[in-house]
């Protein structure tokens, strides 16, 4: 993440957004979805200034470290005084020196307080008033979330015992890994939590299985190591020499553009904690995120346990709250998205009765903006679709035969002549709903033991040109992946952990496979799907990098080695939503219409044999 983006997320965390005037939905029949919080807007804020020796707290890490807490409470207001015991909605950070005032009844954090919330701002260490090393949420940073839930609830004087957690991106990560890694004595306090635009680990924000975006991990560890040295509005002086001293191993293993899941990144890897998790878990990610790839969905959300109440929320905006996504169809902001998080607080941190148990388990928002409820995600449990490439560039053929070649590219950027491999599938003669995490099934031969394999898969409209998203954001209706040739190894757990690469064998078939981002894409009728290969990817975060080998590659696609396209579309039964969004006001009762998804094929196309064979599974599709 840039140092840009990083001050971005840190507004769109801080700030209540606006909503644009002459909003027009997007399309809503289905089943009305209303959120109905409990809590209503009844105090004022006290912010820690006013009170510091109760709102400003160092809690001791395990290693001496103080890691810096501060809390705005509720106070009373026109007659309303907020009950002496209140459970802490906490933000752990490391965005304090850039956030600016917090302290306005204007802000995110009055708006808890005037609910009866008591809101907790932890500065991550390394940053703001902590001491300490930032490490990019590591073995210390998750004990210190788990120290610092239990100092605010068990010891906060204000406490009632429960603690929520809050925010975006890095603010998001820190819940996720206090969740499923912190130690459970301490992080019993913790009920409910509601990470949006997380990151899974680390490996995932600089690499995708194996290959690096483009100067990534170079330039975000810098912009985190220039945070770590922004001087607080009000610093602690002593810690500045500690937070010089310890980013030798953060910039080292940033220069390693190898590939590898090696020790730094298993350190930095939350998925594992999923199954551990047992706070109420409101998970939310943007499928056009141009910063923390979706790719997180596959092995967090869909490993969280059944005992573990969870619910999730995934559709068309950017590194963003589903309310303010300005950049990418800002008439489809989700309006009830505030009302969401305060039911959810509510039946969690209050035990008030708010109905969140009976949401639908996952919504998902098609390409066109259309709400749909399932079961799981990305692991959608839909019917099986399958595309195989075959010759000419077609996509669907039932017998494909023959071979496409293609020169891997030196340079990031779009391939020139030869160096890419495009396939598309006729005009679709009834529309596809393509969802969940596609994966490539690829056979191949390359001419070396090294190089990168980068797809895009597209929506193509009627009228033969890519569909793009309205708003500055300009985003495709697309999705994207990558695959190192010398790290091919299966992911059993569901996500990359290939230690050391392994150069490929040369001049003989190789099945690799290549995982598409999370996505959810409504191909129209009329319209077709495009598919893409070559050495490097143009994502919207920026480019995967090729391998430098300029491997020349060729895809086989006969009846023995039928490289195929394969992944889910909807089950029959799937509910659409009719969800509340920008254009419609509160207080306005939404309409509960007929309609389900259909599981549309594309007129048969997806669901049609290749080589006599039905579409089958991949490993976590």
């Amino acid at each position: 993440m840039s140092f840009f983006r990083a001050v971005i997320a840190g507004i769109l965390l801080a700030t209540l957004a606006p909503l644009p005037a002459h909003a027009r939905s997007a399309p809503d029949r289905g089943r009305a979805f209303q959120p109905r919080p409990r809590s209503q807007p009844l105090y004022g804020t006290k912010a820690p200034e006013e009170d510091p020796e109760t709102q400003e707290h160092y809690v001791e890490a395990h290693d001496g470290t103080d890691i810096f807490v501060e809390t705005w409470l509720p106070t009373a207001k026109d007659g309303n005084r907020p009950p002496s015991r209140i459970p802490t909605v906490l933000v752990m950070t490391p965005y304090m020196a850039i956030y600016g005032p917090l302290n306005t009844e204007e802000t995110w954090i009055g708006y808890m307080t005037a609910r009866g919330y008591a809101v907790s701002y932890a500065h991550v260490r390394g940053t703001g008033r902590s001491g300490g090393c930032l490490e990019q949420t590591s073995t210390s940073q998750i004990k210190d979330g788990a120290r610092v839930v239990e100092y605010l609830g068990r010891d906060a004087p204000w406490s009632n015992g429960r603690v929520g957690m809050y925010g975006a991106s890095y603010d998001a990560e820190t819940q996720i890994s206090t969740a499923g890694l912190g130690g459970r004595a301490r992080i019993k306090y913790l009920k409910a939590i509601i990470p949006t635009a997380s990151v899974g680990s680390q490996y995932d924000w600089n690499y995708m299985d194996g290959v690096p975006w483009d100067g990534q991990p170079a330039s975000g560890n810098s912009a985190y190591l220039a945070i770590s040295a922004l001087p607080e509005q009000r610093p602690n002086p002593q810690h500045y020499p500690e937070k010089a001293e310890c980013q030798d191993e953060v910039m080292l293993e940033s220069a390693n553009q190898n590939g590898d899941y090696t020790e730094y990144w298993q350190q930095r890897e939350y998925r594992p904690g999923a199954r551990r998790v047992e706070a109420a878990t409101l998970m939310v990610h943007g499928l056009r995120d141009f910063n923390v790839q979706p790719i997180t969905l596959a092995g967090f959300f869909d490993r969280l346990s059944n005992g573990t109440p969870h619910k999730g929320l995934f559709g068309v905006w950017n590194h963003a709250f589903p309310d303010s996504h300005s950049s990418v169809e800002p008439d489809w902001q989700r309006a009830d998205w505030n009302d969401m998080v305060i039911a959810w607080f509510d039946r969690y941190l209050k035990g008030l009765k708010t109905g969140v148990q009976s949401w639908p388990d996952v919504q998902v928002q098609t390409s066109r903006g259309q709400w749909w409820s399932v079961d799981e995600f990305p692991t959608t449990g839909g019917r099986l679709g399958q595309l195989a490439l075959g010759q000419n560039g077609t996509l669907g053929k039932r017998r494909p035969r023959g071979k496409t070649t293609y020169q891997e590219q030196l340079a990031v950027g779009e391939p020139e002549a030869g160096q890419d491999a495009v396939f598309e599938t006729p005009k679709l003669d009834d529309t596809l709903h393509v969802t969940g995490q596609p994966m490539l099934d690829l056979w191949l031969t390359t001419d070396k033991p090294d190089g990168h394999v980068a797809a895009k898969l597209e929506v193509i409209g009627r009228g033969g040109e890519p569909l793009v998203h309205e708003g500055s954001y300009r985003a495709r209706h697309a999705t994207y992946g990558a695959r190192s040739l010398q790290h091919i190894k299966p992911m059993p757990r569901g996500w990359f952990e290939q230690e050391v690469g392994e150069e490929i064998a040369t001049d003989e078939a190789v099945n690799v496979v290549v995982r598409f981002l999370p996505t959810d894409l409504h191909v129209p009728r009329g319209g077709r799907l495009r598919l893409t290969i070559s050495g490097s990817v143009a994502y919207q975060k920026g480019d995967s990098a090729p391998s430098g080998s300029a491997s020349n590659i060729t895809l086989l696609h006969n009846c023995n080695y039928a490289s195929t396209l394969r992944f889910r579309m909807p089950d029959k039964s799937a509910r659409l939503l009719n969800v509340r969004e920008i254009d419609e006001p509160a207080g306005t009762a939404l309409r509960s219409t007929p309609g389900r998804t259909a599981a549309r094929t594309g007129g048969g196309l997806a669901s049609a044999p290749v080589c006599g064979r039905g579409p089958r599974a991949l490993p976590f599709l």
